[in-house]
């Protein structure tokens, strides 16, 4: 139907554009320049022009929804969560204590070693002791008393005698006291002497000297150093 209402329109149209063409090429006759020339021949009929028909304009094309705008952008999503962190790696097994090593058995105590003795004074400056005498010549009946015990000599010989018995007898602290009596006797050519003295720092106080020795010389011996018995 609508078709044929746009040919109805058409067509009106279409004959006033062909009247209106005929109009513009419609030329008109040139005077003849002479009577007697002969008339030319008619100008021919313009050609008709075809217009083609105007083509009804296609239907407006419904507009078409404009394409959908884009989504908005997502929300930024959170990062992506980070890995777990690597296992830690499990410790290395303790090692195994080392054996216990039993202490060395202590060392035995050193020996007690006994304190070195004290050394002897140094010797007096008296001749050395006699090796052992043999025994007293037997008494003689030419023995004759002391008289004066504080004599030089005899307080010499009986020094003697208690200095020798007290290095033979580690008995350091005897020191003679005095001379209590005595007897002489002439005896290869010295003299016997037969003391009693008394001492101090020994086991006994009085003792009995029998020494023999020769006067002003070096040669002097203790025969016997005894505790005097009452």
């Amino acid at each position: 139907m609508a078709r044929a209402t746009s040919v109805l329109f058409v067509l009106p149209l279409l004959a006033t554009l062909l009247a209106t063409a005929s109009a513009q090429d419609y030329t008109p006759q040139a005077p003849s320049p002479l009577p007697d020339s002969q008339n030319p021949p008619p100008t021919p009929p313009p050609e008709s022009v075809y217009i083609p028909p105007p083509t009804s304009p296609p239907p407006p094309v419904a507009s078409s929804p404009p394409p959908p705008s884009p989504p908005p952008p997502a929300a930024s999503s959170p990062p992506p969560p980070s890995p777990p962190p690597p296992a830690a790696s499990s410790p290395p097994p303790p090692s195994p204590p080392p054996p216990a090593s039993s202490p060395p058995p202590p060392s035995p105590p050193p020996p007690a070693s006994s304190p070195p003795p004290p050394s002897p004074p140094p010797p007096v400056s008296s001749p050395p002791p006699p090796p052992p005498s043999p025994p007293p010549p037997p008494p003689a009946s030419n023995w004759t008393p002391v008289a004066n015990v504080n004599d030089p000599t005899i307080q010499q010989v009986a020094q003697f005698a208690v200095r020798i018995y007290a290095l033979s007898t580690k008995e350091l602290k005897m020191q003679l006291l005095s001379v209590v009596s005595g007897e002489t006797q002439p005896y290869d050519g010295g003299y016997n002497y037969r003391l009693v003295i008394t001492v101090t720092g020994g086991k006994k106080t009085q003792y009995d000297a029998f020494v023999w020795g020769i006067l002003g010389t070096m040669s002097w011996k203790l025969w016997s150093f005894t505790p005097h018995v009452i």
